[in-house]
């Protein structure tokens, strides 16, 4: 497993803490209210991390995490980070309404592909990270390589 896949699964096991924090209707609600805001916390924090991370790749302009079209994180340079997050929410309702239709299953990533630039919409958890990077970029390769090999150090 390469380093990416390897957050991503760190990513995904911190959202399953955080949902099975979530409280029962048996729970001292004070007491939950701290772990769930810790295990909010971690996520939140890794998920920041990564998107730092994946900028600071050749080739990768822009990292963001959504939450229901909200932004949770962003790095990079993204000349309209909302209208952003409104097409991913776009393209991401309209996928996931087509995929039982399609029989296509859930939905794990779409790719947008425009003239000069792409996005890889990516699901993570609760989230959607996007990935912006000029068209010609490959991203499974950039993305599957040693991190260390790929950072822009001028960034």
């Amino acid at each position: 497993m390469h380093w990416f896949e390897s957050q991503l699964s760190s990513l995904d096991q911190l959202a399953e803490a955080y949902r099975s924090s979530q409280p029962t209707s048996y729970d001292d609600i004070v007491e939950v209210s701290e772990e769930i805001c810790l295990k909010r916390s971690q996520f939140v924090h890794a998920v920041q991390a990564l998107v730092n991370k994946v900028v600071r790749i050749k080739g990768i302009t822009a990292c963001a995490a959504y939450h229901d079209g909200l932004i949770l994180a962003h790095s990079g340079k993204t000349p309209h980070i909302d209208a952003l997050g409104a097409m991913i929410q776009e393209s991401t309702g309209v996928a996931q309404q087509s995929s039982a239709t399609l029989s296509l299953g859930e939905i794990e990533q779409i790719v947008i592909v425009g003239a000069i630039n792409k996005i890889a919409i990516l699901g993570v958890g609760p989230i959607t990270l996007c990935i912006l990077s000029p068209r010609d970029t490959n991203l499974a390769h950039v993305l599957g390589q040693d991190i260390k090999k790929h950072i822009n150090l001028n960034t």
